[in-house]
């Protein structure tokens, strides 16, 4: 029956001993999360690389644009000037 007893106050000792080392851990780690100026200053850096991304994707995406336009312009006055002029082409075939 004394067994009994001190192996229950050994392990009420030790559940006491792993929620103190529970709490203390937690404790720790709440209180190394960064505080509200860090969190702030973090997030203005990604919210500046966001805007430096994009503003590249928009300078690419317009040049893309301008030599789209460029690639047309080409090709439809070239449609024109054939359809204005009336102009064919032959093609002779290889007799080899």
């Amino acid at each position: 029956m004394k067994t009994r007893n001190i192996e229950n106050k050994l392990a009420l000792i030790g559940a006491l001993i792993v929620i103190i080392g529970v709490s203390s851990a937690a404790t720790s780690a709440l209180a190394a999360e960064p505080t509200d100026e860090m969190t702030t200053t973090v997030a203005a850096k990604r919210d500046e690389s966001a805007s430096v991304t994009i503003r590249g994707a928009q300078k690419a995406n317009a040049e893309a644009a301008a030599e789209a336009v460029k690639a047309l312009k080409a090709e439809t006055t070239l449609e024109l000037d054939i359809q204005l002029g009336d102009l064919t082409s032959t093609f002779i075939a290889s007799t080899k």
